[in-house]
């Protein structure tokens, strides 16, 4: 199992950046985990391209998240940017 946590950057559809704190998992051909995001926004696009700080990128689908926390689960989809 690979792991990686660190600063990421999300990026929606719109090109809108947000710096995140992320912890990945990988296992196998799948790959998740959780994204520390301030000031959420439960109602923005849940598909965005994750970067790492090296420039690696991948796609993810933003999850939901308890009420009143700043942390998101990510599920994301083809290779994992930190293998």
């Amino acid at each position: 199992m690979s792991r990686y946590r660190g600063p990421a950057t999300l990026i929606s559809g719109e090109g809108a950046e947000v710096e995140v704190y992320v912890d990945l998992r990988a296992k196998q051909r799948e790959w998740s985990g959780t994204a520390t995001i301030a000031d959420f926004d439960a109602d923005g696009p849940a598909d965005q391209t994750l970067r790492l700080p090296d420039g690696r990128e991948a796609q993810v689908t933003l999850g939901g998240s308890e009420a009143w926390s700043d942390v998101v689960t990510l599920v994301g989809s083809g290779s994992p940017p930190f293998v």
